[in-house]
């Protein structure tokens, strides 16, 4: 007789697998039951309850060896160490009416379901495993609410910019910085916010020596977008994409600076990691002017220039075509004369002066009642779901405020690069640059709409009317 050993843990943080080798005592259960051989099945921290959404590879391919005949019995610490949904226990019970497989248990007991009381004790069993797993679960939904209206984490994955916990060194899980990793973060928050795409940034970490968490360099624009927008950088505690309050831990960025990039980075639509590397430095910004839908660039052979074009098939009328050369110079032009006037007239910082201070007075009223809210339920005069609830509504006031902060700082921090950089970022024809070109472009212009010519003969780019293109500034 060939028995099956499963062995199952719900939870293994440190990957040591202590859970199921203690659940190995099964093997000498199987052996004095009568197999006389026994193979190993093992589900390491995968949950059975019906919160989980994990596969149980291992259990599937029990069942599958069980169907095929290849094991006659199974044995399993306790019941719910076998699964604690009710649903899947009815397939079990099937399962041995098929194939009169015995099922051996070291702590529920044998149960046999070949009879109606054997199969009701069963169903009561997996009846109240997966009750205790709802309720297991409920509690501990409980405990995170309370931990982020206190600002405190509630563990996940490594963060980038702290050191590993080490109980010998007496860290612990995000409590001291790395340093290293910080200033490479610091640096490439600051690019951005100087008119600097992801791309670059990327080029930046990877010749410093930052690599990713699995220590492979960094390849695609959309994982430094994801390191840069994670609130825990700016000690901050979120849920479900709702940011809750501050946090207990040390920030890497500033949250004025979080915030800043939160809408310079904000990503638009979802896309493939290929899709999202930029080609053209204007995508997006030129649209037709008879249906507002966006060019797209032609390349209609080697022997004629590309187009900008609107399409039929991605939603346009197809009645527009230009040459692209002639498009981008004549925003190249408009782009340059904006970054001089900007330069020669820097009177935007007194005048955001007194509104920075304004703004500033608000948010800290805010956060004040924000307080207010967490020490109330610290002290347990409020309950700690209704001040989370609180917390967020106070949040989302201060929304907008943040966003007018963000157009200053981005005006403090570009102040620090030279017009002569700034010129040399637009003017290069790199395709690695062509975020951050598309950035300086967007700084001065909504969107630029390509109408019509007039009707007869044949147009060359040199004689388009100048009023055949709008350049609608930002």
């Amino acid at each position: 007789m060939t028995a099956a050993i499963y062995l199952r843990i719900s939870d293994d943080t440190e990957g040591r697998e202590l859970g199921v080798k203690r659940q190995e005592d099964t093997v000498a259960l199987a052996i004095r039951s009568g197999a006389t051989e026994v193979r190993r099945y093992s589900d390491n921290d995968i949950g059975a309850s019906t919160r989980s959404k994990k596969r149980r590879p291992d259990f599937e391919k029990l069942i599958s060896d069980v169907e095929a005949g290849r094991i006659q019995m199974i044995v399993y610490y306790s019941n719910s160490r076998l699964t604690r949904r009710p649903m899947e226990y009815e397939t079990i019970i099937s399962l041995v009416e098929r194939t009169r497989v015995r099922l051996v248990s070291v702590a529920s007991g044998s149960i046999d379901l070949t009879t109606a009381d054997g199969r009701m004790i069963g169903r009561m069993l997996a009846a109240a495993d997966a009750a205790e797993a709802e309720r297991l679960g409920e509690r501990v939904s409980r405990k995170y609410q309370e931990r982020r209206a206190s600002g405190l984490h509630h563990g996940g994955p490594p963060v980038l910019g702290y050191l590993p916990p080490d109980p010998d060194k007496g860290i612990g899980y995000m409590t001291h910085l790395d340093d290293f990793a910080c200033k490479a973060i610091r640096k490439g928050a600051d690019m951005i916010i100087a008119g600097q795409g992801l791309t670059a940034v990327m080029d930046y970490w990877n010749k410093e020596g930052l690599t990713r968490p699995n220590g492979k360099p960094w390849t695609f624009r959309d994982d430094i977008r994801r390191i840069l927008l994670r609130p825990k950088c700016a000690g901050l505690v979120s849920h479900q994409g709702t940011i809750i309050g501050e946090g207990g831990w040390p920030a890497i960025i500033d949250r004025a600076t979080w915030e800043a990039l939160s809408v310079l980075l904000a990503r638009k639509t979802e896309a493939t990691p290929d899709q999202r590397i930029r080609k053209y430095h204007l995508s997006g910004l030129i649209r037709c002017g008879l249906c507002g839908a966006a060019l797209r660039i032609r390349h209609p052979g080697p022997r004629r220039q590309d187009q900008y074009s609107c399409l039929k098939g991605v939603g346009g009328c197809g009645k527009i075509g230009r040459n692209r050369k002639w498009i981008e110079d004549m925003v190249s032009a408009y782009v340059l004369q904006r970054i001089e006037i900007g330069f020669e007239t820097p009177s935007d910082h007194v005048a955001d002066a007194g509104e920075k201070d304004r703004i500033s007075e608000q948010i800290g009223m805010l956060e004040d009642r924000i307080t207010e809210a967490r020490t109330a339920a610290r002290a347990g005069h409020m309950p700690m779901a209704d001040a989370g609830a609180i917390m967020a509504d106070l949040r989302a006031e201060i929304d907008e405020l943040k966003r007018q902060e963000v157009r200053i700082l981005t005006t403090e921090r570009r102040a620090d690069t030279s017009k002569d950089d700034l010129i040399e970022t637009w003017l290069t024809d790199d395709p690695v640059q062509a975020e951050a070109r598309n950035l300086i472009a967007r700084k001065y212009i909504s969107q630029v709409l390509i109408h019509p010519l007039p009707h007869g003969g044949r147009w060359l780019p040199k004689m388009y009317p100048a009023d055949s293109i709008s350049i609608i500034p930002v």
